[in-house]
């Protein structure tokens, strides 16, 4: 081993054009440990399950208690007639003890009823019990016993839910020699940081668990994570796994931070830019404004000239507002002559329509006297147009019609008086509000020449902002002449990564061509007859050919995908036990494979196959929980199973 690291450090040094020590030195500042020999493989097999508590607001609430012992070898099952009768919930009770957490999938309410649990197993030859109170909080102990005879020895108490996980994740690291998986995530930014993400214990032991989501072929992290591939090699036993996942984090932690400081880099010199060209701006203003500057004699030269200007206005306006006046008087006598005039052509229309109906009147006596007018009255009243009763003389319509003409001439003619003394008013009127705004304009310019008056100091102003504003775009523009700055750990990280994959793959490849074959023939024997070649390559796709037809993983059915994770695991298990280097401990627990659109000839294929695996690998420990069947009955044992009946529950 010593020999192979050397030459892994020789072969970096010389890719990154370091020396050794500066390796050394980014591999101890990165926590990165070579890792070119894996240990043998340690086998773990479950003894007894047991937990109690007590259960509420269900059909079967009460205490109760779940003892299952004399486990061991072999396949073994958890069978009821129903649905949700607790065949899941003691999968969930055993991954809850040996990770030290709950998973998502353990309900609240079983999680609850829980008072106490212990889980004793086998590990080469030793056994260890887990024993927990949950009641508040999770206290316990995890021990070992050497011997039958011997006393059970505390390895470690915990207090607490966190301290639990702590303890079982320090254990099983320890006791497999296994590493955490170091991974980098991305966190969804424009900038495309991330931070470097620590898969522990509990990511590894999914590998021995088997659950109703199939999304992945290994395990039961989602495939965005990035832990499939190095799960899939560490079990395996791939060398190099834990150095090759440190490194790649490493690196992208390192790239990401470079990439941050040229951002900022650039960000920094995009702001001295923006700055420089602000004042610029305003240095452009200034000087302008200098430039533009008049001196004090022009200033008093314009003032006399606009003081003779506001007088000249000045007088034009008094004369326009006595002419105004005038105008305004004028309107008003020629809009009294108008009105009188329409008032005497209005009576006398009116005189002349009476007249004209009283005319046509013919008395024939005195209206007062009642006396009877002769004859020679009326006819000396149609020769003499004197009225026959009152003796006055009676108008003709000529002399009307002559009298209206003459009236309604003298309107038109007061009419257009009275336009033409409006408009005349208006005219003035016009004239006399632009004469007050000149007068304002002048006002204005006199007072904004008076505050102009003594440039002296005004100038002295300008001059002292224009040197300021010049030193400020100096500094804004000076370049200190640093470049990038050249830090070799990237290229010694980049030389990490690359030798230690090399070494990787060259191991994995062959290994994962046995895997494949192993994993089409367990596939087979499992029912999928159709299925005529598996690929499971370096990144943990798992590539098909099915019914003559290209296919994967993540596009087979539910059911498929059951027994392709299942034959996956078995393969790697059976490759890795013909190697001597696997590090899968042995023990499977598959749950409810019927419910995953497995027929019942499927069901018994899978079942069938994993008696012939055991015969194989005869260390394996596989549970399965399912719906009772006569597949389970034909191969489970009856001292290998826990069955509830008639819609019982298991616990």
């Amino acid at each position: 081993m010593a020999k192979e690291s050397m030459e892994w450090l020789d072969a970096i040094a010389d890719k990154a054009k370091v020396d050794l020590e500066r390796v050394e030195q980014v591999l101890a500042t990165r926590h990165i440990v070579p890792t070119p020999v894996l240990p043998a493989p340690r086998r773990m097999k479950l003894l007894s399950i047991s937990f109690g508590g007590e259960k509420h607001e269900v059909e079967d609430e009460g205490q109760y208690t779940f003892d299952w012992n004399d486990l061991g070898e072999g396949l073994w099952g958890m069978m009821t007639d129903r649905n949700l009768r607790g065949k899941s919930s003691i999968i969930e009770v055993v991954r809850w003890l040996l990770r030290g957490r709950p998973s998502p999938n353990m309900q609240d309410d079983v999680k609850a009823w829980i008072h106490s649990a212990a889980l004793r197993f086998d590990l080469d030859g030793v056994e260890h019990m887990i024993e927990v109170e949950c009641r508040e909080g999770a206290r316990g102990s995890l021990s070992r016993r050497t011997s039958a005879a011997a006393d059970e020895t505390v390895i470690a108490s915990f207090n607490s839910e966190k301290q639990f996980e702590t303890v079982m994740s320090d254990f099983f690291l320890r006791a497999f020699s296994m590493e955490s998986i170091a991974t980098w995530r991305e966190s969804g930014s424009k900038d495309k940081s991330g931070q470097t993400v620590v898969h522990g214990w509990p990511a590894l032991s999914g590998a021995m668990f088997i659950g109703t989501n199939y999304d992945v072929v290994l395990g039961d992290l989602p495939a965005t994570t990035g832990t499939q591939a190095r799960l899939m090699q560490m079990y395996l036993g791939v060398p190099w796994v834990s150095t090759l996942a440190s490194a790649i984090a490493a690196q992208k932690l390192v790239n990401s931070g470079n990439e941050l400081d040229n951002r900022r880099r650039s960000q920094a010199a995009r702001a001295k830019q923006t700055r420089a060209a602000e004042i610029e701006a305003q240095l452009k203003q200034k000087r302008e404004s200098l430039s533009t500057l008049p001196s004090d004699d022009a200033i008093q030269a314009e003032l006399s000239q606009l003081s003779g200007r506001y007088a000249e206005t000045k007088r034009r306006e008094k004369a326009m507002q006595e002419r105004l006046d005038r105008e305004m008087t004028a309107e008003v006598q020629a809009n009294v002559a108008y009105l009188q005039d329409r008032r005497d052509l209005q009576t006398h229309k009116d005189s002349t329509a009476a007249g004209s109906i009283f005319r046509m009147l013919d008395p024939t006596c005195c209206p007062r006297c009642d006396h009877e007018i002769d004859k020679a009255k009326k006819k000396k009243e149609a020769v003499s147009h004197a009225c026959s009763v009152c003796g006055e003389s009676i108008s003709n319509g000529e002399d009307a019609e002559h009298i209206r003409e003459r009236l309604e001439a003298s309107v038109k003619a007061s009419m257009t008086a009275l336009d033409k003394v409006q408009k005349t008013k208006k005219q003035a009127d016009d004239s006399l509000i632009e004469l007050q705004a000149e007068l304002e304009r002048i006002q204005a310019r006199n007072e904004e020449l008076t505050t102009q008056l003594g440039t002296f100091d005004a100038r002295k102003l300008l001059m002292n902002e224009i040197a300021m504003l010049e030193g400020r775009l100096e500094e804004a523009r000076f370049d200190p002449g640093i470049g990038d700055v050249t830090d070799d750990e990237s290229a010694v990280l980049k030389a990490i990564v690359t030798e230690t994959e090399m070494r990787s793959k060259a191991v994995r490849d062959e290994f994962l061509e046995e895997v494949s074959t192993s994993l089409l023939r367990y596939a087979k024997s499992f029912g999928m007859h159709s299925l005529s070649k598996a690929q499971l390559r370096g990144n943990a796709n798992l590539l098909l050919v099915k019914g003559g037809a290209d296919t994967s993983f993540s596009k087979v059915t539910k059911g498929e995908r059951l027994r392709l994770k299942v034959a996956t695991v078995l393969a790697m298990i059976q490759v890795g036990e013909r190697r001597g280097i696997g590090r899968h401990p042995g023990l499977i627990m598959i749950d409810s494979p019927a419910a995953q659109e497995v027929a019942p000839e499927d069901l018994r294929g899978l079942l069938s196959g994993l008696q012939v695996v055991r015969k194989e690998l005869p260390h394996l420990q596989i549970f399965v929980a399912g719906i009772t069947s006569p597949a389970m009955h034909e191969f489970i044992a009856v001292d290998h199973r826990k069955e509830a009946s008639n819609g019982g529950y298991l616990w």
